[in-house]
């Protein structure tokens, strides 16, 4: 690691001040930056003087990827997908540094998978692009690709670590001042916030039940040790946290699943807790299925274009429900209709189809034409695949009848859509169907972001269609689906309270109470230890107590929304700018990420090496404008 007293290859008189960028929070998002600052350097003067300071506590070593967590904690994507090398299509300034992706790198270092399906050593079968890796592979992965990218920079270039947290920051002119928590501070001409998602502070109250709640999720399974077997965990949610927490308490403790088994038969060790789990709504995620190798298509209602038409006719800022939703679920029938004759016939009977249905829709009669292919053993309803099966105003219905109708219910749903995740893309028609959400996954940003919806429609958005969209195309792995069902066929798991039990610490019984709200026959039970499975985020952006809480305090960033209860995101133009107190884009500065959630839509997924990826677009536009600005290209340069 270089330092900034070192000596480089540049003229000095040539260049008598370098240019200074910052990064704080060196992360994936970090890391693409610097990668496109490394990229930028090599392709214009190499010889240009320049310093960036890494601001980071644990660079390249987000806690998600912790290289210490244990294998059965997996990443939900699979590795043939992950990439921190740029696609083309990201990028426009200058090409794109090349290596390899997640499963290339693995398979390059003789890394394998062991017997129990997750395990990664130097033994067991290779590893295939559609396995969902361990985290901690994706932890050693990052922290190749940082030394990789030292490695690359130029000899003119001095990357300079700062191993502590950016706590405060200052504006003279055009230089800004970071103040670190070691007490040292940094002299930037630029800077990337790049930090992520931030937790609401904790206060430690000792309120009731509080020495039993654990109110950050990670890192696992440490977060959950003092559970013993005696004792009852319950798990506030259903998804990726939650799949986390019970194989922490399950496979952790030295149960196994007998692979063998088709039901995959649960083998206890005798140190589990029991646990119960559950959720506001009660639906199950969906399974990741197998991507099979059904071809990609462009959306044909669901577009751009239609979503631009929406805004000349009706209004600038549309509402997702009534605008735009309807235009999602016709493109899912279309992509349901369409698979299902991949399925049947061949890739010709598809391509005539989508001209049938393009000729239909000139038409203005895609409903009726869509509503002919139905038959009554194959029809799609896209509004309860979206939105799920569950009516919970409607106590009537079997599922919500008891405890153990809930229970039932719920393990044979996910049975049912385990079963086309593993027939996969190409061989459910289903899965193909919802996969719309994650493929044209643009596309909904583009409805959504900066603005698109009003105001109460984009509350509604983030606190119920991201969700939603998450239950159905982010949910744990078939595998990890299999182990629930198989937890709950044992015993060990429940979920049998239906849709948001009410909980509270009972002082007398010195346990969590949790009842049923949604059930006809009412159904409690006791915890010994409340897992909140999900991360609350900042509320107040001037309650962080880091640099973040420092802009905003200083004025440099407002909320996006501040009267909302939803939308916590910081205020960004379309070039990440942070917008100030004033109104007006602090030009020195960029927020890329999950800071930004809420002006713009899903900022948390990993880059693909096949993807378009809007952080790295946004990432090499930043940088791009940082050479153009200081003018790289010429010796007469001053910054």
């Amino acid at each position: 690691m270089l330092h900034l007293n070192a000596t480089t290859h540049s003229d000095t008189h040539q260049h008598p001040q370098p240019v200074s960028v910052g990064i704080v929070g060196a992360g994936i998002r970090g890391l693409c930056v610097l990668e496109r600052i490394i990229a930028q350097a090599r392709h214009r003067d190499p010889s240009r003087r320049l310093h960036v300071h890494i601001i980071d506590p644990n660079p390249a070593m987000p806690q998600q990827y912790s290289k210490d967590q244990p294998d059965y904690l997996l990443l939900n994507i699979v590795c043939g997908q992950v990439s921190m090398f740029p696609n083309h299509a990201s990028i426009s300034t200058c090409p794109p540094t090349v290596g390899p992706d997640l499963r290339e790198w693995a398979d390059n270092r003789g890394l394998r998978v062991g017997d129990d399906g997750f395990s990664i050593s130097q033994s067991g079968r290779a590893i295939d692009p559609s396995d969902f890796l361990p985290r901690r592979i994706l932890g050693e992965y990052l922290d190749w690709f940082y030394q990789f990218l030292q490695r690359q920079s130029p000899g003119s270039m001095q990357i300079v670590e700062h191993r502590s947290r950016a706590v405060d920051i200052s504006e003279h002119g055009n230089q800004l001042t970071v103040a670190l928590a070691n007490n040292q501070l940094v002299e930037l001409d630029y800077l990337f916030m790049t930090v992520g998602q931030l937790p609401q502070p904790h206060r430690r109250k000792h309120t009731a039940g509080s020495h039993r709640l654990v109110h950050t999720p990670y890192p696992l399974p440490q977060r959950l040790a003092k559970a013993t077997s005696a004792q009852t965990v319950a798990i506030a949610g259903l998804g990726l946290t939650a799949a986390d927490a019970i194989l922490s308490l399950t496979v952790g403790r030295g149960g196994k699943f007998d692979l063998g088994d088709p039901l995959q038969r649960y083998i206890p060790s005798g140190l589990e807790p029991h646990i119960i789990a559950f959720s506001l709504s009660g639906l199950p995620y969906r399974s990741r299925p197998s991507l099979g190798t059904s071809p990609a298509y462009n959306p044909v209602v669901f577009n751009r274009r239609n979503i631009d038409v929406l805004r000349r006719e009706r209004s600038s800022r549309l509402d997702f429900d009534a605008h735009v939703l309807p235009l999602l679920f016709l493109e899912l029938r279309i992509a349901y209709h369409r698979a299902r004759i991949l399925r049947d016939r061949d890739a010709q009977a598809g391509e005539d189809f989508l001209a049938r249905v393009l000729v239909s829709a000139s038409a203005g009669d895609l409903p009726a034409f869509l509503s002919e292919l139905d038959t009554e053993t194959d029809s799609f309803d896209p509004v309860s695949a979206y939105h799920g099966p569950i009516p919970t105003h409607d106590r009537d219905i079997a599922p919500l009848a008891d405890a153990v109708s809930y229970q039932t219910w719920f393990h044979d749903w996910i049975e049912a859509d385990l079963k086309d995740a593993r027939l996969g893309v190409s061989g459910s028609p289903l899965k193909a169907a919802l996969e719309i959400c994650r493929d044209f996954r643009d596309i909904i940003r583009y409805a959504v972001d900066y603005g698109g919806l009003t105001d109460d429609s984009l509350d509604r958005f983030f606190g119920y269609h991201a969700e939603m969209i998450n239950r159905i195309v982010v949910g744990p792995q078939k595998e990890r689906n299999a182990n629930i069902s198989a937890l709950i066929r044992s015993g060990l798991l429940m979920i049998s309270l239906g849709p948001s039990p009410h909980v509270a610490w009972d002082s007398g019984l010195k346990k969590w109470l949790l009842k049923s709200t949604q059930l006809n026959v009412a159904h409690q039970v006791t915890a010994d230890w409340l897992y909140q499975g999900y991360t609350d985020r900042l509320h107040l952006l001037g309650a962080d107590p880091h640099i973040v809480g420092a802009m905003s305090r200083r004025g440099l960033l407002r909320a996006f929304r501040p009267g909302s209860e939803i939308v916590r995101a910081a205020d960004v133009n379309r070039l990440g700018y942070p917008i100030s107190i004033n109104g007006l884009p602090s030009r020195r500065i960029w927020l890329i990420g999950l800071l930004c959630e809420g002006v713009t839509f899903y900022n948390s997924y990993l880059t693909s090496p096949d993807r378009f990826a809007q952080a790295q677009f946004n990432a090499d536009r930043a940088v791009n404008d940082i050479f153009e600005e200081v003018e790289y290209d010429s010796p007469e340069a001053v910054v």
